[in-house]
């Protein structure tokens, strides 16, 4: 028999909102705001200089901030973690400034008035102990751990608490500059691994070594990384079809090396489908490059950090490498300007994994990959954070799975696949090393498919509730269906493109309101019946006549 089908979804959630509020303090806004202390000057080059004490866990060290002034200032703000001391703040010309702390913001003053369109740098010397990570990734600071050997092993991690912890920087998402030095200065048997390109190294009379690093492009300040190891480094290439190349350098500790070898094998098809998915590797100069750290995992642009132990999960790959690696397109080239926005980093890349299945097997494996995610979604907090406060508090993982949910569901309103992976690409090519925030991606995706999609994103990403599609079956007959229906959500004008058909054949699209409208459908049984797919949308469906029709 020949069955009704509908695109649609039917999950039911119990929702509640957490009831403890959060409490920001002035330091919460001084890292969030982008004050004009802040707007005044955008940064250009970061030339970071670091010395780390292995033995009592200190740094210390010098960052070169240069700069071009878009407003007349005298004063900036700086941010450096109030934990760790500053000897000295000098300008180009090498004269000592003043300047006063707040919380962790550093208020830099200059001798003379800093001209619009004029450009100039400074150097901030200081040391100290920097926050200890007692939960990284999670929980922000430096990792001092032992291998397997009980030989030290140390990395950082500052996604949300901030890159601030660590060096002092402009610490916030919205200005990133164009390329990065690092020079990491560590004890002689230790190497040093981090962003980018090793340019140097270079040997002291103290009995260690410098090792000098060079990234090419904008990176934000979270994503700047160092791992200090007992590493050993091999390297492989990925060929493209048409003979253009990437580099791929790995760094694991000396003893995983045969086992690292064999597992990274993995990286070139990974690759292979997020390039035709989303365009090629940004970071061509700086090649791509895994880096083995004493926690699970990071995006730390061009040096992936990578913690997983070299395990694949059930579907054949190893989630550490496919997620960070889905970072370097989403989150790196395409950055937010507010922490808040966190989801169009998270949200992309969960989907991202989805796709390179659909990519490397099927659209069946992927999707239930994806529906095996549905335990983790929670619909108790809205997925956007709240702005200019550098908002990291969120209790669940809303902004990965249900994120990813949404805009699979979002594909499949769209029901037109060419369009959809062309709007991939889009985004990549128009926010390509740009900070963007939710307004500008949706205006994007409107613009590109001709629909407005603000209600639907709205609905998803800042309340907690699933749209609602309440429907009711009028009447049936040997050749048509009919029914009405409508939406029931907490924004107005929403409109979600749904698709229906005739024995598994997608072609009636209808778009509900929220009110009341009338629907009616060709079938080919004498006794149809509704068929709901629930792999293509993530709603809650309510039949209104469901006691009745008993």
């Amino acid at each position: 028999m020949k069955n009704l089908f509908f695109v649609l979804v039917i999950f039911q959630f119990s929702f509640s909102c957490f009831s403890q509020p959060i409490t920001f303090s002035s330091g919460d806004t001084l890292r969030g705001t982008l004050s004009k202390e802040r707007r005044c000057f955008d940064v250009t080059y970061y030339d970071l200089s670091i010395s780390v004490n292995v033995n009592d866990h200190t740094i210390s060290g010098c960052n070169s901030i240069h700069f071009s002034v878009q407003e007349d200032f005298s004063t900036i703000q700086i941010d450096l973690y109030q934990n760790l001391s500053i000897q000295k703040i000098t300008d180009s010309e090498n004269r000592l400034l003043s300047y006063s702390r707040k919380n962790n913001a550093v208020f830099i003053r200059f001798h003379t008035t800093q001209k619009k369109e004029g450009s100039s740098f400074i150097k901030i010397y200081y040391k100290g102990t920097p926050n200890r990570a007692i939960d990284p990734p999670w929980d922000g600071g430096f990792v001092w751990s032992l291998d397997s050997l009980n030989r030290s092993w140390i990395s950082v991690t500052c996604e949300g608490v901030g890159a601030s912890l660590w060096w002092p920087c402009k610490d916030h998402p919205s200005d990133e500059p164009d390329s990065m030095r690092m020079h990491f200065e560590v004890p002689q048997e230790f190497f040093c691994a981090s962003n980018g390109k090793l340019l140097k190294v270079s040997s002291t009379i103290h009995q260690t070594k410098i090792y000098e690093w060079m990234v090419s492009y904008p990176i934000n300040t979270y994503n700047v990384t160092l791992n200090i190891g007992h590493y050993i480094h091999f390297s492989d290439t990925y060929v493209r079809q048409d003979n253009t190349f990437l580099e791929l350098d790995y760094y694991v500790l000396s003893y995983n090396f045969d086992k690292a070898k064999k597992h990274f094998e993995q990286v070139k098809p990974m690759i292979q489908c997020y390039e035709k998915l989303f365009g090629n590797y940004p970071y061509e100069k700086d090649g791509y490059a895994l880096i083995e750290a004493p926690y699970w995992g990071m995006e730390h642009q061009s040096g992936i950090a990578y913690g997983n132990h070299f395990k694949n999960n059930l579907f054949g790959f190893d989630y550490i490498i496919v997620h960070e690696s889905g970072h370097e397109w989403w989150g790196n080239n395409i950055s937010v300007a507010d922490h808040a926005d966190l989801w169009i980093h998270e949200a992309f890349t969960t989907y991202g994994e989805t796709l390179m299945l659909e990519c490397l097997y099927n659209k069946e494996t992927a999707e239930n990959y994806l529906l095996g995610q549905t335990k983790y979604i929670k619909n108790r907090e809205p997925i956007i954070g709240l702005y200019n406060v550098n908002y990291h508090y969120w209790k669940d993982s809303d902004m990965y799975y249900k994120g990813a949910r949404m805009l699979h569901t979002l594909r499949n309103s769209i029901d037109n696949d060419s369009l959809w992976f062309a709007l991939l690409l889009h985004l990549q090519e128009k926010f390509s090393s740009k900070q963007i925030g939710t307004e500008e991606m949706i205006a994007c995706i409107n613009n590109f498919t001709g629909f407005n999609y603000r209600p639907f994103f709205l609905q998803y990403l800042t309340k907690i509730n699933l749209p609602i599609l309440e429907y009711e079956i009028l009447k049936k007959s040997s050749k048509h269906v009919h029914l009405k229906c409508r939406w029931v959500t907490e924004v107005s004008d929403f409109r979600l493109p749904l698709t229906i058909g005739s024995s598994g054949k997608k072609d009636n699209k209808f778009s509900p309101s929220d009110r009341f409208e009338n629907f009616s459908f060709p079938v080919e049984t004498d006794h149809p019946e509704l068929e709901f797919n629930t792999n293509s949308f993530y709603i809650t469906l309510k039949e209104l006549n469901r006691k009745k029709r008993k």
